[in-house]
Formats: structure tokens, C-alpha cells, sequence
């Protein structure tokens, strides 16, 4: 009987592990994937100069902004990057979505 109870209070505490609120002003995680998926595709397109514009005139040409596309802020996306990024395990399982979902956008073209 003993057992049995250790066992059930473990299974009750990783339980409430699991269902774990998140903060306020973090992003959910199909949101935040979007987000660092459209990053990730703005910095190549920055990095590429796709457009061979002199990197003077940068600024005016690749004006983008990954935060306004998204309707979030900059804080919002630092708050979320902090709190994804304190669970590793998390953090991969999103990491390698964004990699998938490069993958197809690479596949369309």
C-alpha cells in the first residue's frame, strides 16, 4: 500500500509538470514557431543580399520587420526566447519544427 501511494503522488506531481501554464507575454508555441521560422527566412534573405543591393542601403531596401508581420513585439519575442530556451527539451521539439517547416517552404520552390 505504501508503494502504491508513493507512486500515485509522483504520477499527480508530474502531472502538474506537464500542464504547466505559460506566462504571460510568452507566445504559445505555434505562434513562436511562425515567428522564428519568418526570422530565420528574413536573416537568409538579409545575409544572401538577394537583391545585390550595396550594404549601405540596406536598411531602406530590406524593410522588414519579423515583430510587425507577426503582430508581437520585441519583448514579447525576448520573453518568449527566455522561457522556451530554460527548457531544452522544449526548445528542441520547436527548433526542429521551424527546420521542417523550412524544409517544406524549401521544397515549393
Amino acid at each position: 500500500m505504501r508503494y502504491l501511494s508513493i507512486f500515485l503522488v509522483i504520477s499527480f506531481m508530474s502531472c502538474d509538470q506537464q500542464q504547466e501554464k505559460i506566462p504571460e507575454g510568452v507566445l504559445d508555441k505555434e505562434k513562436f514557431i511562425e515567428v522564428l521560422k519568418d526570422k530565420a527566412l528574413a536573416e537568409a534573405a538579409l545575409n544572401v543580399n538577394v537583391k545585390n543591393i550595396p550594404g549601405e542601403k540596406f536598411d531602406s531596401v530590406y524593410n522588414f520587420s519579423v515583430y510587425k508581420e507577426n503582430d508581437i513585439t520585441k519583448a514579447q519575442y525576448d520573453s518568449t526566447m527566455k522561457y522556451y530556451s530554460s527548457k531544452p527539451g522544449e526548445f528542441k521539439e520547436l527548433m526542429e519544427t521551424v527546420l521542417e517547416k523550412l524544409n517544406v517552404e524549401k521544397a515549393k520552390r
